[in-house]
């Protein structure tokens, strides 16, 4: 029976010696080579090499799996992996983080918070995987194998980054100098999983919209749609039809009353809302008054607003989950993922949920009690990362405040809980930042524009040279030429007074 992969391999695999490696082949030869890869410890198969040339920095892209075995479901396993080994080596080494539920080995590029440069582009030796299952981006049925579930919750990212880094230290005749982290979404649930579990693997991270607790995510969104669904009259197919509870008007009534309340606190009224902590939009403001029925809400309208904006409570009135954000992007559907009040877009995960009730306590026993596999998963409990900061690694987080999945507030609780859970002398503005994006939804897009920025650079600037990272200029498509500084929490971009409005240098972070 193989020896799966553990950390107490990782000393020993770092010596492991490639059957490759002349430095006097050409580079596309020593690419070929690497096909007959054999790594004790490791049952790799490698399926192909490439020599990329002439679309950029040339590489070497090795596509392979490894831990292969069969699964308690009788079905067949191993970790797919895809690596890319640049000419032009900077001698830093990059994971790149998964998206959904994994299952596809993307592209090894590194292009998380990378700005327009990816870290391939910029030397880094890129590895991505598929966390140790095939399947499609929601298909959960891997999860029928414990190892395969192991591997999805955190597991593989240790795996995939000893291969990684023993395939980069032989092919390169020396081990990479610095080890980083990049990922959002699942990516950024994983990039937390590193920091938590894996505390030295990585010198510096990026965790982007981190799929904190994806079950009570989920519940707090079902129970928005459902409090939407009340108030739907039933459609011909005799369900709620949710596109009729509020009408074009309705929504862009409620999307400029957010506006109106909250995009001025930031100094600027741009159709953006930087400083959000002060935004304290009231639903009931927008009702009609006596006689009227034009540019106003219904009671039972402005009341689903403010359900879809507070916390998720449960029976005894604790938070069950936090409130989403009021946010320019809440009514968008120009993005693959609409905005968190459309719920009437098929897009939307919940546009099956005809529900007319909802239990939030039941719901809770669900996604806590009975379903281990998810406690194990989520990373929203392990807030000490006292040797991870002891070691000097560095971590930067980042969410969309439009981001219609997972709340910012969930990410900020946790950097909040996590500062104050970290047993070490080491002040948390030196190891630890969090940036939130106005107007992003999840992971990129969004009506803010902002969702091109570099924090890639920033974090390797920290890491390897102690400047800790300050403000980071944003960028985007509405409009092209507008810029904006991403502040470090809890510090928001406000204007000056003076200068161009879509400008960065504008701009500067208060608290």
């Amino acid at each position: 029976m193989r020896t799966l992969l553990s950390a107490t391999a990782s000393a020993l695999l770092l010596m492991v010696q490639l059957a490759y490696g002349a430095s006097d082949q050409s580079a596309g030869a020593t690419c070929k080579a690497a096909r007959a890869l054999e790594l004790p410890g490791f049952d790799v198969k490698v399926a192909g090499t490439d020599y990329v040339s002439g679309k950029g920095p040339s590489y070497c892209l090795v596509n392979g799996s490894f831990e292969h075995r069969t699964g308690a479901d009788g079905k067949p396993y191993a970790i797919g992996f895809s690596i890319a080994l640049p000419d032009d080596w900077s001698g830093r080494f990059l994971v790149q983080g998964g998206g959904g539920l994994n299952g596809v080995v993307k592209p090894p590029i590194g292009d998380v918070a990378a700005g327009a440069n990816t870290a391939l582009a910029r030397g880094f030796a890129v590895i991505s995987h598929d966390s140790g299952h095939r399947g499609e981006v929601w298909d959960g049925s891997f999860k029928a194998d414990q190892i395969a579930t192991l591997n999805f919750a955190g597991w593989s990212v240790e795996k995939v980054t000893v291969l990684g880094k023993a395939i980069v230290s032989n092919y390169y005749g020396t081990s990479a100098h610095h080890s980083y982290f990049a990922g959002c979404s699942t990516g950024g649930r994983e990039a937390m999983t590193s920091a938590q579990r894996f505390p030295l693997l990585f010198d510096g991270i990026i965790a982007g919209a981190p799929a904190i607790r994806t079950g009570r995510s989920n519940m707090s969104l079902a129970q928005k749609n459902v409090a939407m669904n009340r108030i739907s009259p039933v459609g011909t197919d005799g369900v709620p039809d949710r596109s009729a509870a509020f009408s074009d008007a309705d929504r862009k009534l409620v999307l400029s009353g957010i506006l109106n309340a909250c995009d001025k606190l930031d100094g600027i009224e741009d159709g953006m809302i930087a400083n959000a902590s002060a935004c304290k939009f009231d639903p009931s403001s927008l009702i009609c008054a006596s006689g009227t029925s034009k540019d106003c809400l219904r009671p039972e309208q402005a009341k689903v607003v403010a359900e879809i904006f507070s916390p998720t409570l449960d029976a005894s009135g604790r938070t069950a989950y936090p409130a989403f954000p009021y946010d320019s992007g809440i009514m968008s559907t120009t993005d693959a993922i609409p905005g968190l009040m459309r719920f009437d877009d098929k897009r939307n995960r919940q546009f099956a949920n005809h529900a007319l009730t909802f239990d939030v306590d039941d719901a809770i026993e669900k996604v806590d009690v009975d379903d281990p596999q998810q406690r194990l998963i989520n990373v929203d409990q392990w807030t000490d990362l006292s040797s991870f900061a002891s070691k000097g690694s560095k971590i930067i987080f980042f969410h969309g405040m439009s981001d219609p999945w997972f709340s910012a507030n969930d990410t900020i609780d946790f950097f909040n809980r996590m500062k104050k859970a970290t047993k070490t002398n080491i002040p948390a503005d030196d190891w630890a930042r969090l940036y939130l994006v106005p107007g992003m939804s999840h992971c990129r897009g969004g009506p803010g524009g902002l969702e091109k920025f570099d924090m890639l650079t920033k974090l390797v600037d920290w890491v390897e040279n102690g400047k800790a990272p300050q403000s980071v200029d944003a960028g985007g498509a509405a409009p092209a030429d507008r810029t904006r500084p991403l502040c470090p929490y809890p510090s928001y971009a406000h204007y000056k007074g003076e200068g161009d409005a879509n400008n960065a240098a504008s701009f500067e972070c208060r608290r």
